[in-house]
C-alpha cells in the first residue's frame, strides 16, 4: 500500500521548493489575473470559461452541444478544432479522442479529462464521458499543448475541461431515429437566492448500424450549490450511469468495404458492460478580499466488464475491471496587487485498480482460468506554484513550476508476485505563458512546457531488478497570432511542436518503447458571424510525427511516422437562420489517413469526409430538432494492425447515412 509517511513529506518538500501555477479546474478567472483572449468558440459566445493559460483554447458551447444525440458522449469533440476521433465501434469500447499528434485509440495515453475539474480518465489514460448526456453539459473546453501547469497526471499534450450545467431551466426531449433509436433526455434546474441545484436524466437505445451493436445506457446526476455569502459556497456532485452494448467485432479489409454492417459469426458473443458512480465536494472560500481558497474532494467508481473476440483464430475472453479513483485538488489565489497573482496548487489523485482476465466457454467464465489477475495501488502527488503579471496594457505573462511524484505497489494474485513502482524521481514542469496585443484587435502569443507520459500497469512496477525506469519527458512550444475583429470574427494561427524522450506505445495490451519522437503542427481555427443570418466556424490542423531514435533491435523504424496519427484533421460548420423560428447547420468533417504501425508498410488507413446536417423549428410550446449525420452516406472506419506490416489488419466499420427528430418541451 502507499507510504502515507512519503506522501506527507513529499508534500512539504514539494510546498517549500516551487513557483508557479493557473487558474482552478472550471476556469472561472480570479479577479485580476492575465485573462486569455486566445479562444475560439463554436457556438454562443456568452458564459464562456476562461483561463490566464495561454495558447490554442477551444470552447464548444451548449448552444451547439445540446441538439447532438450520440452513442457515445465523446463524439462531441468532433466539432473541436485540432480534435480527432477513433471510433472502434466495439460496444464498451466505443470512441476516444486525441490531439497534438498523439494517436486516438488509447496506444499513448496524452490527454487529462475533467469533468467539472475533477479527472475522469481511466488508469490507462482512456477518457470516460459516458456518465454524461449532451443535455447536462454547459461547455467543452480543449487547451492543446504543454504549458498548463494546473495538471500533471495525463495532461501530456493537453487536457479536456468539461462543465455540468447549472443554469435555471426544465426541459425534456424526446428522440426517435435510424436503427431504431429511441432516447430521453431531462433537465430541471432551480436557482434560488442563495441555492441552486439541477438534476439531469437520460436514456438511450438502439441496435446499430452494424449487425450485432445494440446499446442500452442511461445516466442520473444533481447537483446542489449552497452561497453562503458572496465569498462562499459548496457544490455537491452525485451521478451513476450504466453502458450495455454488444459489439460486431472486426473484420477484414474486403469484407468492411464490401458489407460494412456485417458482424463475422465469430463476434456474436462479444460485447459488455460499463458502469460509472461519482461524489465530489466542491468548497470555495474567500479567505480575505485578496485571497481566495477552491478545495475539490471526490471519490469515483469505474466497473467495466468485456466478452471480446478478435479474430477467428483467436478465442473469447471475458475482461473485468473495477477501479476505485479518490482525491483532493486545492488551489490558493493571491492577488497581490492589481498586477500581481501568485497561485499555488496542490493535488493527489489515489487510484485501486483490480484487473482481470479469464478463458470462457461461451459467455461463462471457465473455473481456475485466469489469465490475468492483477492488482494496482496508484498514487500522484503534484504540487505548483505559478506567478502572472500584467506588466503593461499590452504585455502579460505567467510563469508556472509543476513537480509530480508517483508512489504505488503492485500485486500479481496469480504468482502472488509483490512489485513496488518504479523511482521516476521529482518529475520537474517547469511552464511560460506570453500575450502580447500589438493592436486593439491583433494578439501575438508565445508558450512552452514540459509534460511527461508515464508507463502504467504492470509496465509502472519493477519486476524484481529494482532498476530505475523514466518517465517520457516533453518538451513542447508554440506560438501564433490572433486577430478578433468586434465580435464577429475570430481567426487564430499557430505553430506547434512536441519532443517526447522514450515515449510508451501500447500494443496488444503491453508497453514498448519507441524511443525519441517529434511532433510539429499548425493549427488554423476561426468563427464568425456574417449577419444576424449566418455564423460560422472552421479549422485545419497539420499534424507530423517522426520517430527520431529508438533501440537497436527497431532501428529500421527511425524516421518513421508513428502508428494511427492522421495527416491532418479539418471541420467547417455554418449556420443560418431562416426566421425568427427555423434554424439550420451543416458541419463537415475531414479527416486524413495514418499508418498502422511503425514500420510505415501496408499503405494508410483512416481517412473520411463526412457531411451532417441540422434543423431546428420553434413551434412556440416546443422545438422540433431534425438531425442527419454523414448526409452522403461517406465509408469510412477504424483500423489497426497487430501485425508490423499490415498483412493482418482488423476494420471497423463507422455508421453509414443515419438520421434522428427529436422534440424538446419547456415546462
Amino acid at each position: 500500500m502507499l507510504d502515507l509517511k512519503s506522501i506527507i513529506l513529499t508534500t512539504l518538500v514539494l510546498s517549500s521548493t516551487l513557483v508557479a501555477q493557473d487558474k482552478t479546474a472550471e476556469a472561472e478567472a480570479p479577479k485580476d489575473a492575465v485573462i486569455s483572449e486566445t479562444i475560439v468558440v463554436i457556438g454562443d459566445p456568452e458564459d464562456v470559461p476562461l483561463t490566464d493559460t495561454v495558447g490554442s483554447l477551444d470552447v464548444l458551447t451548449a448552444k451547439e452541444i445540446k441538439y447532438e444525440h450520440v452513442d457515445d458522449t465523446l463524439e462531441l469533440f468532433s466539432k473541436i478544432p485540432g480534435v480527432y476521433l477513433s471510433r472502434y465501434n466495439q460496444g464498451v469500447i466505443n470512441t476516444d479522442i486525441a490531439i497534438r499528434g498523439f494517436a486516438g485509440d488509447g496506444s499513448s495515453p496524452h490527454g487529462k479529462l475533467l469533468i467539472d475539474g475533477i479527472p475522469s480518465n481511466y488508469h490507462n489514460g482512456y477518457n470516460e464521458l459516458d456518465q454524461l448526456f449532451p443535455f447536462n453539459i454547459s461547455s467543452i473546453a480543449v487547451f492543446k499543448g504543454t504549458s498548463d501547469p494546473r495538471y500533471g497526471l495525463n495532461n501530456v499534450a493537453g487536457n479536456y475541461n468539461v462543465s455540468t450545467r447549472q443554469d435555471e431551466a426544465r426541459e425534456i426531449e424526446m428522440t426517435l431515429g435510424s436503427f431504431n433509436t429511441q432516447e430521453l433526455q431531462g433537465y430541471w434546474g432551480i436557482v434560488d437566492d442563495n441555492f441552486k441545484h439541477s438534476y439531469t436524466a437520460g436514456i438511450r437505445d438502439n441496435e446499430g448500424y452494424r449487425d450485432n451493436t445494440d446499446l442500452t445506457k442511461y445516466a442520473l446526476s444533481g447537483s446542489w450549490q449552497w452561497d453562503f455569502n458572496e465569498s462562499t459556497n459548496l457544490r455537491f456532485i452525485a451521478r451513476h450511469a450504466h453502458y450495455d452494448g454488444d459489439a460486431p467485432g472486426y473484420l477484414d479489409k474486403q469484407t468492411a468495404s464490401d458489407h460494412p454492417k456485417r458482424s463475422e459469426d465469430y463476434a456474436n458473443q462479444d460485447g459488455g458492460e460499463k458502469e460509472t458512480t461519482h461524489f465530489s465536494l466542491h468548497w470555495t472560500q474567500g479567505l480575505s478580499d485578496d485571497l481566495d481558497w477552491k478545495l475539490k474532494l471526490y471519490w469515483q467508481r469505474y466497473e467495466r466488464e468485456r466478452w471480446v473476440r478478435f479474430s477467428e483464430a483467436g478465442s473469447l475472453q471475458n475482461r473485468y475491471d473495477e477501479q476505485d479513483h479518490m482525491g483532493v485538488i486545492s488551489t490558493l489565489d493571491w492577488y497581490l496587487n492589481d498586477d500581481w497573482t501568485l497561485t499555488w496548487g496542490l493535488d493527489y489523485e489515489y487510484q485501486d485498480v483490480l484487473e482481470q482476465r479469464f478463458a470462457t466457454i461461451g459467455n461463462t467464465r471457465t473455473r481456475g482460468t485466469a489469465t490475468r489477475d492483477r492488482e494496482y495501488d496508484f498514487g500522484v502527488l503534484g504540487n505548483y506554484l505559478k506567478i502572472a503579471h500584467r506588466f503593461s496594457e499590452k504585455f502579460r505573462w505567467n510563469a508556472a513550476i509543476r513537480v509530480d511524484k508517483i508512489y504505488g505497489d503492485f500485486e500479481d494474485e496469480m504468482t502472488g508476485q509483490d512489485r513496488d513502482i518504479y523511482d521516476f524521481g521529482m518529475i520537474v514542469q517547469p511552464k511560460l505563458n506570453l500575450l502580447y496585443s500589438l493592436t486593439n484587435s491583433t494578439l501575438l502569443f508565445a508558450n512552452a512546457g514540459r509534460s511527461f507520459q508515464h508507463p502504467f500497469g504492470a509496465s509502472a512496477y519493477t519486476a524484481g531488478d529494482r532498476s530505475d525506469r523514466d518517465v517520457s519527458i516533453n518538451d513542447g512550444w508554440e506560438a501564433g497570432m490572433q486577430w478578433n475583429y468586434k465580435t464577429d470574427f475570430t481567426v487564430r494561427l499557430s505553430y506547434w511542436q512536441q519532443k517526447a524522450s522514450d515515449e510508451y506505445v501500447t500494443v496488444d495490451g503491453d508497453q514498448k518503447n519507441v524511443g525519441e519522437t517529434f511532433r510539429d503542427g499548425i493549427d488554423l481555427s476561426f468563427s464568425g458571424q456574417i449577419n444576424e443570418k449566418w455564423s460560422y466556424w472552421g479549422s485545419y490542423t497539420y499534424i507530423n510525427s517522426e520517430i527520431k531514435k529508438t533501440s537497436d533491435t527497431a532501428a529500421d523504424t527511425e524516421g518513421n511516422e508513428l502508428r494511427s496519427i492522421p495527416d491532418f484533421t479539418a471541420s467547417l460548420g455554418v449556420g443560418y437562420n431562416w426566421t425568427k423560428k427555423l434554424t439550420t447547420r451543416l458541419f463537415f468533417d475531414l479527416q486524413g489517413d495514418y499508418y498502422v504501425n511503425e514500420a510505415n508498410e501496408g499503405g494508410k488507413f483512416g481517412d473520411f469526409a463526412i457531411l451532417n446536417f441540422s434543423a431546428d423549428y420553434d413551434l412556440g410550446w416546443g422545438t422540433v430538432k431534425l438531425q442527419v449525420n454523414n448526409l452522403t452516406d461517406e465509408q469510412n472506419e477504424y483500423v489497426y494492425d497487430f501485425s508490423s506490416d499490415a498483412s493482418s489488419t482488423i476494420h471497423s466499420p463507422g455508421d453509414g447515412i443515419n438520421g434522428s427528430v427529436s422534440l424538446n418541451i419547456p415546462f
